[in-house]
């Protein structure tokens, strides 16, 4: 057949079909067949949530990397927005049903993140490279809960971990633990209470040491600005390590290491009062007149001027106050063992002693 230059395209829309016509007469007819048009299947918050929770398939796994690819930048805010929702949601769970919340979510966690690899090995390998990052981009996101002055908060970590931050304390760590150690650091003081993970030991960075668990009950104080460092142990086992040096003291049980002058001493617990703040008990014991002030300054979150001539002795030999009574019934008991008077400015929260 002598070539023919093609000079239209006849469409029949009845017959589907496409008859191209030359200039002397036409050349070919083409039929074709038209697939149903395929709805796109769309990416609900329900279902980014259900992601985020561990709780998709493998089917849905695909389709949410799909849908990322997209439009990545766009969609992977929508996805960091759900994904915060979802963090709220494990610190806001009823002290009553967390344990066992956690525990699955957690289990969920791990299903999701096998699910993931099984899925992105069968087909999908590209993927798999993508939602590590999308993973390590979460344990990158650091959340900062600071406890107001005169309050204590309690902190609820994605492991299991549970966190007791004294007034005036930060706290800084991961959305996500991820590799091979579960890192916060600690600015001021906190109780913790470490879930058990031998391949994921817990450190507690501070500004003058690391203290390295693997699951126990242990207090810490890090405060900078008075050049104060110490741990408490109550249960378990805890290390505590130099920063720049190779110094290190590995503790036991009702032992307390205190940094003073620049070196790390050992001693016994013998006043655990002292961390009483947790229930809500202020507790002194041999404190001297100023430094009762000053936990009352950090309580209580009020100014407190001292005017005395001299600072007043207290003849007391241990001390207990609860918070919630309040800073004036704090002063009126200190008062049966000291010497002083007091004037209390409620407008401006002054406090002057004298």
């Amino acid at each position: 057949m002598p070539f023919q230059r093609i000079k239209y395209i006849k469409k029949n829309y009845l017959h589907n079909s496409l008859l191209f016509v030359g200039e002397t007469g036409p050349v070919v007819h083409l039929y074709y067949q038209i697939e149903p048009m395929k709805m796109k299947e769309e990416i609900t918050n329900a279902r980014l949530f259900r992601f985020c929770a561990g709780e998709t398939t493998a089917d849905e796994n695909d389709r949410i990397a799909a849908w990322l690819d997209e439009n990545p930048e766009e969609h992977q805010r929508r996805l960091n927005d759900v994904h915060s929702m979802y963090l709220v949601s494990i610190l806001c769970e009823s002290e009553a049903t967390q344990p066992a919340r956690r525990s699955a979510r957690l289990t969920s966690f791990r299903r999701y993140a096998a699910g993931i690899a099984a899925a992105l090995l069968v087909g999908f390998a590209g993927n798999y490279a993508f939602f590590a990052h999308r993973l390590n981009g979460w344990a990158e996101q650091q959340t900062v809960i600071e406890a107001p002055a005169g309050q204590h908060v309690r902190i609820s970590l994605n492991d299991g971990s549970e966190v007791d931050l004294n007034s005036g304390s930060r706290l800084i760590y991961p959305s996500i633990f991820s590799g091979k150690e579960r890192r916060v650091k600690l600015v001021g003081e906190a109780r913790f209470d470490v879930s058990h993970n031998e391949k994921q030991p817990f450190v507690v960075e501070t500004f003058a040491y690391d203290v390295q668990v693997l699951g126990t009950d242990f207090n810490v104080i890090a405060d900078e600005a008075k050049g104060r460092f110490s741990t408490a142990l109550f249960e378990g086992r805890v290390s505590v390590r130099n920063h720049r040096t190779s110094e290190q003291v590995a503790m036991e049980p009702n032992t307390v290491v205190r940094l003073e002058n620049g070196y790390l001493y050992v001693d016994e617990l013998e006043n655990c009062d002292e961390y009483l703040w947790t229930e809500g008990i202020l507790s002194f014991r041999n404190d001297s007149f100023d430094e009762i002030v000053e936990k009352l300054r950090k309580y209580y979150n009020v100014e407190i001027e001292i005017r005395c001539p001299t600072l007043p002795k207290v003849t007391y030999g241990r001390l207990k106050i609860r918070i919630s009574e309040g800073v004036e019934h704090a002063l009126r008991v200190l008062q049966l063992a000291s010497d002083f008077t007091y004037e209390y400015d409620h407008d401006r929260n002054r406090i002057i002693i004298q």
